[in-house]
């Protein structure tokens, strides 16, 4: 039987940090992301949870996907490279993609537009300025998806299985024992690529032959570890909460607004598989006037926070505040509250633009 020595193995990953290649991508004006669970990296599954309407597609974008993604535009020569395999499962790519142009739009020029506006959806239509400016990012959105990202809009367990499987052998070699039958390494051909797996979010997958949802998720859950372990991919998967019957009793104790592992929905084997685990809350959605030291009558629902729950690499309970411009999917983090002047730029902006066009 082929045998692989771990002890060599473990000297090659010593020697990729001296080469900078565990440096991973950072989290693009996410420190505390950045610090605590050291960027983007190859081989770790993240699980990001969070209740319906809170932003768990937009967070991930800003972090993982788009934010990762002008990094690297931003630095070419960077260490690492990165490819991301989309499993679009809730909101169509198209949409995914108006979304992000009005982000761009508005830290490019200022104007604030929707995916509805673009897209003319109801009563809203484009106006022409923003057409144009829609055109002007053709080149950028078309190297996002040449070069970054493959958008993939339906997805079971088998087809997560042979869809990575496809795609791994397309971009490195697998080692196989003496008689075929047991793959037992994987050598990619780049080895500074990192390769994100996002599924958006795990509760709508199809069942395929599976006889139930859990079974579903949790199969599909298996097949992102062997492939973290073994080509270093790293999944990055949201899921829904589960409040269930225990909130009232939270909310007795004070310490309901704070996500909670046990609100993982469906199954929780991805919770177990998970490396690190991200949990959203809107302490405004639910009812909470002061969070962090925010004070959250000022704020309403544009503030957002986040809780790292599990970070089997470091500590674990660390909170974050961060600010949600949900018109155009946008975190950005926020200081402790004790360093907090004034209100964040950012926010001023957004206010004075409604104000402007006489919508406050």
């Amino acid at each position: 039987m082929a045998k692989i020595k771990y002890w060599d193995k473990l000297k090659e990953k010593i020697e990729r940090g001296k080469q900078g290649l565990n440096t991973g991508i950072p989290f693009s004006n996410f420190r505390t992301l950045s610090s605590q669970i050291k960027n983007i990296q190859q081989g770790r599954y993240d699980l990001i949870f969070a209740g319906t309407g809170i932003g768990k597609t937009a967070f991930v974008n800003s972090t993982y996907v788009y934010g990762a993604i002008e990094f690297l535009q931003n630095n070419p020569d960077y260490v690492h490279r990165l490819e991301v395999i989309y499993f679009s499962l809730e909101i169509p790519p198209e949409h995914q993609i108006a979304k992000h142009i009005s982000q761009l739009i508005w830290d490019d020029y200022g104007i604030l537009t929707t995916k509805d506006e673009i897209l003319s959806v109801g009563e809203e239509s484009i106006s022409p300025e923003i057409e144009s400016l829609i055109n002007s990012y053709q080149e950028k959105m078309q190297e996002i998806q040449d070069k970054y990202l493959f958008f993939k809009p339906a997805l079971n367990p088998d087809y997560l299985y042979k869809c990575l499987m496809d795609y791994a052998e397309s971009r490195g070699t697998f080692i196989k024992s003496e008689d075929g039958r047991i793959i037992i390494d994987y050598i990619p051909n780049d080895p500074g690529l990192i390769t994100e797996v996002v599924i958006d979010h795990i509760g709508l997958i199809d069942l395929g032959k599976y006889p139930d949802l859990k079974t579903a998720i949790d199969k599909c859950s298996k097949t992102l570890v062997f492939f973290r372990n073994m080509c270093n991919f790293t999944p990055v998967v949201i899921t829904q909460i589960n409040r269930g019957s225990e909130q009232m009793n939270r909310r007795d104790n004070g310490d309901y607004r704070m996500p909670m592992l046990s609100d993982i929905k469906n199954t929780g084997n991805v919770a177990e598989d998970a490396n690190t685990i991200i949990g959203l809350a809107s302490p405004f959605y639910l009812q909470v006037e002061n969070c962090l030291g925010y004070d959250i009558t000022r704020y309403k629902d544009r503030y957002r926070l986040a809780k790292i729950c599990k970070n089997r690499d470091g500590s674990s309970n660390l909170l974050a505040s961060f600010l949600f411009i949900g018109e155009v999917g946008k975190y950005e983090q926020l200081p402790l509250s004790s360093e907090q002047i004034g209100k964040p730029e950012e926010l001023r902006r957004i206010d004075e633009w409604y104000k402007t066009k006489g919508k406050l």
